[in-house]
């Protein structure tokens, strides 16, 4: 159980982004415009968004196309492998609870939140190619002697 889980996920690209220091609510916008977009989009879109969570997720995919150049075993170059993003999963991480003074002696409380990121690539090239080998493989199945 444990070996599949471990070639599992050396056949997977993905970064994860723990206790990044932004609500998931403000993250989650910013992530959906990159979602599903090939990744030379999501380097542009990121790079141009003013907003906050834009820099954080611009160097989770940075980080992510590193991870593709050494787990990859199709030696493709990035620009054909056709890298897109596949899985971007923002969550809610912990809250740092701090406590500001308040007046007659009372303190209100002030919550930071922080967010999980997950984000995963994938190949259009690797996908075609197990696709055409799948059918290969059914089509074989589905003929008879």
């Amino acid at each position: 159980m444990a070996e599949e889980i471990k070639n599992k996920k050396s056949q997977t690209y993905f970064a994860k982004l723990n206790k990044c220091p932004m609500s998931a609510r403000k993250m989650r916008p910013i992530a959906n415009l990159v979602r599903g977009k090939s990744i030379e989009d999501a380097l542009v879109i990121l790079k141009t968004t003013p907003k906050k969570g834009a820099r954080f997720l611009y160097k989770l995919l940075l980080h992510n196309i590193d991870n593709y150049k050494q787990k990859s075993k199709s030696g493709l170059r990035i620009e054909e492998a056709q890298l897109y993003i596949k899985t971007l999963m923002v969550n809610q991480g912990p809250a740092l609870k701090r406590y500001r003074p308040a007046a007659r002696g009372s303190a209100h409380p002030i919550r930071k939140e922080s967010c999980h990121i997950y984000m995963e690539l994938a190949s259009r090239v690797e996908e075609m190619s197990a696709n055409i080998n799948n059918s290969e493989v059914e089509s074989f199945n589905n003929t008879e002697v």
